[in-house]
């Protein structure tokens, strides 16, 4: 395989990653404030990972905001 070849074959996976990260990003503004709201009502924060699949982590950190 040539390198301009390597190169065509990353375009179609790589826009369809750059999208689906497109979506992540706008799931993730969208899904914020009913994940602080879930954290004041007392939602551990264990059971908002297992809904959202987000990490304790971006919990905690989006709490703080």
């Amino acid at each position: 395989m040539t390198r301009e070849e390597a190169e065509r074959a990353l375009e179609a996976p790589g826009r369809k990653r750059l999208e689906a990260k497109e979506r992540l990003r706008l799931a993730d503004r969208e899904l914020k404030p009913f994940v602080k709201q879930a954290r004041k009502a007392g939602v551990p924060i264990r059971t908002i990972a297992a809904k959202t699949g987000l990490s304790a982590n971006t919990i905690s950190l989006w709490e703080r905001d």
